[in-house]
């Protein structure tokens, strides 16, 4: 019985592709060049949201980051516009107060999973 086999120069020309073998880079990473276009959506962690702002002032549909100084994920919200003077989309935090939530559109609250965050409770003084 003849057993099935790969050559090694099919492995070769898989190796460091999308969808292939992935190589690491000098830090130990797979490149995002070799992941699957899905996480390229993933924009990357950044310190704070100004750090998030200035690296990507505009985004796409579905983009998103991770913010360390709020602990969670925000996406770029194409249907949500800031408050004020500025009409354009934005960045917006993935969690969200129950107030604020209820004051979303059904459109606005569609385009980000959004976690809504109940009120922290204070026990009342005796």
């Amino acid at each position: 019985m003849a057993a099935n086999a790969v050559s090694y120069e099919y492995l070769k020309s898989i190796q460091g592709v999308p969808g292939g073998i992935p190589v690491l880079d000098d830090k130990g990473e797979i490149p995002t060049t070799q992941l699957p276009d899905v996480v390229a959506l993933f924009k990357g962690r950044f310190a704070d949201e100004a750090a998030l702002r200035t690296a990507f002032p505009t985004a796409g549909i579905a983009n998103y980051a991770f913010v360390n100084d709020t602990a969670s994920f925000w996406y770029w919200n194409s249907e949500l516009l800031d408050s004020g003077t500025d009409p354009d989309p934005d960045w917006v935090n993935q969690e969200i107060s129950e107030e604020d939530y209820l004051e979303l559109t059904t459109l606005q609250k569609s385009v980000v999973p959004y976690l809504v965050i109940p009120p922290l409770y204070v026990p009342p003084t005796p």
